[in-house]
């Protein structure tokens, strides 16, 4: 009886939180599935580059570069399309991309 009283507090706890983890987990899954199920076709329309600089605990500054692509797909939808600094620089607004069904990146295919 005593340690039904002590250890039910934390049987609650740790279930709740292993649904917590549980849940992210499958978050996670659903969007990396969703993503990697697209297929889509269009062309730059426009590049983004936005820089945001925060200070960390010791007071120095730290410089973010956040890189996007904007893209009018086939079907006339615009899309926000993150981009890694190499692949933002090989970009030019014009140039037609792809995004194959199974992979997570689009690529440039003019």
């Amino acid at each position: 009886m005593e340690k039904t009283i002590v250890f039910l507090p934390i049987i609650i706890f740790f279930g709740f939180f292993g649904l917590l983890i549980i849940g992210f987990f499958a978050l996670v899954a659903k969007l990396f599935f969703k993503a990697k199920a697209q297929e889509w076709e269009g062309e730059v329309i426009d590049k983004g580059h936005h820089i945001e600089e925060e200070k960390d605990k010791y007071g120095l500054k730290k410089t973010h570069h956040l890189y996007s692509l904007k893209v009018r797909l086939d079907n006339g939808e615009i899309h926000n399309i993150p981009a890694t600094a190499d692949f933002y620089q090989k970009i030019k607004v014009g140039d037609r991309l792809k995004k194959e069904k199974g992979s997570l990146w689009p690529k440039k295919i003019s």
